[in-house]
């Protein structure tokens, strides 16, 4: 069963060991193009982001971060999601993706904008398969994908 949680100080380190990669040594080296640490660093000092870990069965499978603007509460960015490289390819992207979207449009959202390298193939099948249209924006290497919930 998928959970989402607030990222704190209970887990946090769990958090922070999570990576995409099978060597596990992507921390904040320049070819990953973001580590959960520092996604979380960045929340830290900017309130309009929201860093949240995933939980399937009580165990730590991934993590994603929104922004949310308080002039702009309906709408919502996803600009960091992840399932640790153990947890792949065993449908539990779409699970997650499905328990965010739900969250997000019970606290009020009706627009998401979806953030994805655009070399991530994968990413881009899954968000287009839950109907996101891509924006023909790009921002920082980020292709914009959006929803209307």
């Amino acid at each position: 069963m998928i959970r989402i949680k607030t990222v704190d100080t209970q887990n946090i380190l769990e958090m922070c060991t999570l990576t995409t990669y099978p060597n596990a040594l992507c921390t904040t080296r320049k070819e990953c193009s973001c580590c959960n640490a520092v996604s979380i660093a960045e929340a830290k000092y900017d309130s309009e982001m929201h860093p949240n870990a995933i939980y399937n069965n009580n165990v730590p499978i991934g993590f994603f971060m929104y922004k949310r603007a308080e002039d702009q509460s309906e709408k919502a960015t996803i600009c960091r999601f992840m399932i640790d490289h153990k947890f792949q390819h065993k449908g539990l992207e779409e699970k997650a993706l499905e328990h965010i979207l739900r969250g997000l449009k019970i606290q009020g959202v009706r627009k998401v904008v979806l953030m994805i390298d655009g070399a991530n193939k994968i990413a881009k099948k899954l968000s287009l398969s839950y109907g996101f249209r891509f924006t023909e924006k790009i921002d920082n290497a980020k292709y914009c994908y959006e929803l209307d919930l």
